[in-house]
């Protein structure tokens, strides 16, 4: 069979970009041996390579094409389905990870709707940093603000952490948050020496 192939898998000795996605779609869905949860969830949902496409490469080229550029990878446009003509496409990592369902987190502000991903480009806030935010519990508004967790100590013209303000006045921050605990004022705090009891 594979002597009759069309289309190359290896181009210069290396196995074609095309090649590798439709062993890998095949290994997801019907290897035994792959046991990651991500596997996992093909079986349980089961995701399946139509008939088509399970045992010619061909197939999968005559209908997919080759990846319009090395930043291309297969995907499904709609997870709940299998892999087919009309259900997969090329698609760019960016593209992909706003098609992951559930793992995305989609946000409506100031009347528009992006998806997580995008608000984060859109403010300058990393990504990570903001959907850990709103994973703790806070508000779009509070995750996107400045000062989410009100951590900023407002003192002589100046805004900053405690950390911040730790290594500027050399006092440990652990002193620091015990002064805070015990209810001394930001001045008192911030001006008294280690050394002296109170």
């Amino acid at each position: 069979m594979a002597k009759n192939r069309k289309y190359p898998t290896r181009i210069d000795g290396k196995i074609t970009k095309e090649y590798r996605a439709w062993k890998a779609m095949k290994t997801r869905c019907y290897s035994s041996c792959n046991k990651t949860n991500h596997t996992k969830n093909y079986h349980l949902n089961s995701i399946f390579v139509c008939e088509t496409w399970i045992d010619s490469f061909d197939h999968f080229i005559n209908d997919m094409g080759f990846a319009p550029s090395d930043k291309h990878s297969l995907d499904r446009i709609d997870n709940s389905k299998g892999y087919c003509k009309e259900n997969c496409r090329w698609a760019t990592m960016d593209v992909q990870s706003k098609n992951r369902g559930s793992f995305n987190i989609i946000i409506t502000h100031n009347n528009k709707t992006m998806v997580l991903k995008d608000w984060a480009k859109e403010l300058n806030i990393e990504y990570t940093t903001l959907r850990k935010r709103l994973l703790k519990g806070l508000s779009f508004e509070e995750a996107i603000s400045k000062d989410p967790y009100n951590r900023q100590i407002w003192y002589n013209g100046k805004s900053q952490t405690m950390k911040e303000w730790s290594d500027e006045l050399k006092i440990p921050k652990e002193v620091l948050y015990d002064r805070k605990h015990k209810g001394w004022s930001i001045e008192k705090m911030f001006t008294t020496k280690i050394n002296n009891k109170i």
